[in-house]
C-alpha cells in the first residue's frame, strides 16, 4: 500500500494532522520510510487515545500512540525546534490529498533532532531540491 493510501485509511480529519519525518521523503521518491510519523492536534490526540485502538508508548517525556508502522504524537516541538503542530499543519504541503510537513520545515525539524540519520536525510533533501530547481 502506498504511503498516502495508508495515511488516508486512518481517516484523520484534514486540518487536524500533518505527516512528519521520512514519509514525505518516500512520497517524493527520495528514500524509503520505515514508519509513518504523524503529529495531530491535542483534541484529535485525545480522541484517538480514548478509542483504545492505539497502544501508548512514552519516550522523551512524551506520549506516542502506535499502531502497525504508524506513530502519532501531539507535541511537535523539541528543545531546539519551536514549531508547533498547528504551525506545521498550516504550512503543510499536500501530496495526493495528504498534508506533509513542507521540505524547509522538515530540514529544520531533522536538524533539531540531531541524529546521524537526520543529518543524512537533510543532505538527501538538499540534493532533491537542487535537482528540482534545475
Amino acid at each position: 500500500m502506498k504511503t498516502s493510501e495508508k495515511i488516508k485509511s486512518l481517516r484523520l480529519p484534514i486540518g487536524g494532522y500533518v505527516v512528519i519525518g521520512s514519509a514525505l521523503m518516500e512520497e517524493l521518491g527520495i528514500r524509503k520510510a520505515v514508519d509513518i510519523d504523524i503529529s495531530v492536534t491535542e483534541e484529535l490526540f485525545n480522541s484517538l487515545r480514548s478509542s483504545n485502538a492505539w497502544r501508548e508508548e512514552t519516550r522523551y517525556g512524551k506520549i506516542f500512540l502506535k499502531k502497525d508502522n504508524v506513530e502519532i504524537n501531539s507535541e511537535l516541538s523539541w528543545q531546539e525546534y519551536k514549531t508547533t503542530t498547528l504551525d506545521a499543519i498550516q504550512s503543510a504541503t499536500f501530496i495526493d490529498g495528504v498534508p506533509y510537513m513542507n521540505i524547509e520545515e522538515l530540514k529544520k525539524f531533522k536538524k533539531a533532532l540531531g541524529r546521524k540519520k537526520d543529518f543524512k536525510d537533510i543532505e538527501l533533501l538538499i540534493s532533491y531540491q537542487a535537482k528540482e530547481n534545475n
